[in-house]
């Protein structure tokens, strides 16, 4: 799996997660990814840091099937009306 391929599996994730704590539409307004090495596959562990009325802060990991971290995120999205 390419490094682009890992960092747009993390973004989708992000932006699900984000839409799922707002409960509605979201847009991303920051995406801070840190890739630590290349794995063949792996899967998104997405974790809600903080939620305001207006913005939803999360932080995800990319994980292998052996559980090793091989990339780490954290996103900021708008809530929109």
């Amino acid at each position: 799996m390419t490094i682009s391929a890992i960092a747009a599996r993390v973004v989708n994730a992000l932006e699900s997660a984000a839409d799922r704590e707002a409960g509605g539409k979201t847009a991303l307004v920051s995406v801070t990814i840190d890739m630590l090495t290349q794995t063949d596959a792996g899967a998104v562990e997405v974790r809600l840091t903080r939620k305001t009325k207006t913005l939803v802060f999360l932080n995800a990991e990319f994980v292998n099937e052996r559980g090793s971290r091989i990339a780490t995120a954290a996103s900021v999205h708008k809530v929109l009306p």
